[in-house]
């Protein structure tokens, strides 16, 4: 065997692009570790809202996109009688012949049981509809769901800030916390990463099926020292980093360094017949989930009232998040 310098193991690696290699330099300066994130808005705990009564569709007050609270309108139903009332010719205005007859005939508003986020309406001024009939469509909450590789899951916590955006508008970034993070579970995915989920508000949202694009910064320093990842080199448990050296005499058995690196460094001993085995450094992923370690769900007494789930949590950001001008509601 013989000791191969550092310099060209590249070439060695991979001899057919050994011309392609390129030679890049230690760097110290600012640091900024960026997870990259994709995925798609999702509507959740959807339900009808449905005519009570036969009547006529007075007024439509809502839209597919519209948030909600309870005690806003989405339509008003107006009885068959006080329908006919209204259409019928007379000297008195609608609105006289209404504010007369609504307390005989009172409306009916439709409205949301909570908070939602209208997906669908079919609900039309001036329509009939029968008891039972589906007005509107919607949803209680909206959520991120993002995906990340493998190798970037170990550095995502619950909490950490989100900067995302609608992938066909890159120039509208928002800010919101993630909210869950949840391995996948090897052998089920043919690329086994990690997904999360992010809750999103009336305030800063995507509309439900909207690809989008975003980022999480996990790290973020002012002065060190860094390398491109795909310098790098795994053996075993230990990484390398092929560095140049200076020469002098060169045996079958051993070279004279004279330069490059310090004594009781360690280095790769390499068998040209097996370099082929050697593998690039990458990040490593998270191990899969263990279903016996896996926390036992609450009981019903444990988890908190549904008003608190519905609304993602207001937190304000550390002190290296806070400089971002994004929309977030965390401002």
């Amino acid at each position: 065997m013989r000791l191969l310098a550092l310099v060209s193991l590249f070439a060695f690696l991979a001899p057919s692009a050994a011309l392609a290699q390129k030679v890049g330099e230690v760097r110290r300066g600012p640091f900024r570790a960026v997870v990259r994130a994709q995925g798609t808005v999702v509507a959740e705990e959807l339900s009808h809202i449905d005519s009570t009564i036969e009547g006529r569709i007075e007024m439509v007050d809502a839209a597919p996109g519209d948030w909600k609270d309870e005690d806003d309108d989405l339509a008003t139903l107006a009885t068959l009688e006080l329908a006919a009332m209204l259409d019928a010719k007379s000297s008195n205005s609608a609105g006289i012949i209404k504010d007369r007859w609504q307390k005989v005939f009172k409306p009916n508003s439709v409205r949301c049981s909570a908070r939602c986020y209208v997906t669908k309406a079919f609900a039309k001024p001036k329509k009939v509809v029968k008891p039972g009939a589906v007005l509107f469509e919607v949803a209680k909450k909206l959520r991120l769901i993002g995906r990340i590789r493998a190798g970037d899951a170990k550095w995502i916590r619950e909490g950490q800030l989100l900067t995302f955006w609608d992938a066909r508008k890159p120039g509208d970034k928002r800010q919101a916390r993630v909210e869950k993070l949840f391995l996948d579970v090897q052998g089920q995915k043919v690329s086994p990463g990690a997904s999360f989920s992010v809750l999103l508000s009336p305030k800063l949202f995507l509309p439900p099926g909207t690809e989008w694009e975003g980022e999480i910064v996990v790290s973020d320093k002012k002065s060190t020292l860094k390398v491109p990842t795909s310098a790098l080199l795994r053996h075993g448990d230990e990484v390398f980093l092929p560095v140049r050296v200076s020469t002098g005499i060169t045996t079958y058995e051993e070279t004279e360094i004279l330069s490059g690196v310090s004594e009781r460094a360690r280095f790769l001993l390499l068998d040209p017949d097996k370099m082929g085995a050697l593998k690039s450094y990458e990040p490593e992923p998270l191990p899969p989930p263990d279903p016996k370690k896996e926390k036992p769900a609450k009981t019903r007494k444990e988890r908190r009232p549904r008003a608190e789930e519905d609304e993602p949590e207001e937190t304000e950001p550390p002190a290296e998040e806070s400089g971002a001008d994004y929309p977030s509601d965390l401002e």
